[in-house]
């Protein structure tokens, strides 16, 4: 899997414990793989929010992958392996 990356440090620790409750919800409600991601992705984007100029600039190219983007990139990954 590729990871969605958060390139600043001050919210490693709440993007951490809303992935840890996402994925606990997740598993009582049988959502699937799409709306984990889609759901970590929307979190991101909300941190993104919180910046300012440049910063706020790359948080969102990081956060810019759709899922079917994110299912392409992953199957390149392992048919290249």
């Amino acid at each position: 899997m590729v990871p969605l990356s958060i390139p600043y440090e001050g919210s490693k620790m709440n993007s951490i414990v809303f992935a840890s409750t996402v994925l606990l919800l997740v598993s009582f409600s049988g959502c699937g793989p799409r709306t984990i991601y889609d759901s970590l992705r929307y979190n991101q984007e909300l941190e993104c929010q919180k910046l300012h100029g440049d910063d706020r600039d790359e948080c969102f190219k990081q956060s810019g992958m759709s899922y079917d983007e994110y299912q392409r990139h992953l199957k390149e990954r392992q048919h290249g392996k």
